[in-house]
């Protein structure tokens, strides 16, 4: 099957947003929270939680400051949301994939 113009236009695109949704990931924030007693020592099981974070540059995550707050110490991790982002690739080329279908040349054109 060979491609016109507009379908070799929505193909490179689609390839392009691609790779920009790659070198801009989603992330996901991590928060361990660890109850603290007067004395400074642990007192409670840790807690963790994860929310969604921003879009950020692959080689540069995003960042959450941590550290002691009243009675608890709190610690941040980050990670790559994976789910996400290949949701969001399927989106992509399920959307690239229609658009070609539906720009594709009429038999007519196709036969001149």
């Amino acid at each position: 099957m060979m491609l016109n113009k507009n379908q070799k236009t929505v193909l490179w695109v689609a390839l392009g947003i691609i790779v920009l949704m790659g070198i801009f990931p989603p992330w996901i924030y991590g928060t361990n929270t660890t109850p603290l007693n007067s004395s400074g020592k642990i007192d409670g099981p840790t807690t963790f939680e994860e929310s969604a974070a921003e879009y950020h540059f692959i080689f540069v995550p995003p960042t959450q400051t941590g550290g002691l707050g009243d009675n608890f110490f709190v610690s941040h991790t980050h990670r790559l949301d994976y789910g996400r982002l290949f949701i969001e690739w399927i989106v992509v080329i399920v959307v690239a994939g229609g658009l070609i279908f539906l720009l594709k040349d009429s038999p007519k054109k196709q036969n001149q």
